[in-house]
């Protein structure tokens, strides 16, 4: 949702400077057909300020864009309750908590079971950026979180930027998949 809202605000500002340069070339030609004080005045005056103002939202969309496109993280909030993953889904992205509390919650023989309660500088889901597995366990929103979360394009991105990261990711991942193994 939060992307379509963008992805619509985005298309907005480019039509608006379209609208605007259309606009300095109705002027254009109005003085060309009419030349007179008056749209000689408005030619000189209006149409440069429509033009920057064009300008200035194509370069504003632009550089947006740029940014959106190159980051590593999406930072999503969930409210109270709300599932961040489910068990038994494919698993896309690993998350960071940077603000709030969750809990993973393991379905087993049809009875919940929380398993951990992770906050602030925590993170899960870590298994589905190097495994092709189905996600684990449900983990839902305590209170009011925030997180970024990181694509498996990104987090290779990441390793091929930080080699030494990735031994240590895996070490880590290995240690909770043992966890997991002994139900911890």
């Amino acid at each position: 949702m939060k992307k379509t809202g963008r992805s619509q605000t985005t298309s907005t500002l480019l039509i608006v400077a379209q609208v605007l340069a259309l606009a300095a070339l109705a002027l254009g030609l109005n003085f060309l057909l009419n030349t007179s004080g008056g749209t000689l005045f408005l030619f000189a005056s209006v149409a440069p300020l429509l033009m920057l103002i064009g300008i200035i939202l194509m370069v504003g969309v632009g550089v947006y864009k740029y940014n959106l496109s190159h980051h590593l993280f999406e930072v999503e909030t969930y409210s109270p309750g709300a599932v961040i993953v489910r068990q038994g889904d494919p698993g896309a992205c690993a998350y960071f908590i940077q603000d709030g509390q969750v809990e993973v919650v393991r379905n087993e023989q049809g009875q919940d079971h929380v398993i951990a309660t992770l906050s602030k500088d925590d993170y899960f889901g870590e298994m589905a950026l190097i495994s092709d597995s189905p996600r684990n366990a449900t983990v839902r929103a305590v209170k009011q979180t925030r997180v970024a979360a990181l694509g498996k394009d990104n987090f290779v991105k990441l390793l091929s930027v930080l080699p030494a990261t990735k031994e240590s990711i895996l070490q880590t991942v290995q240690a909770r998949a043992k966890q997991v193994a002994n139900g911890r």
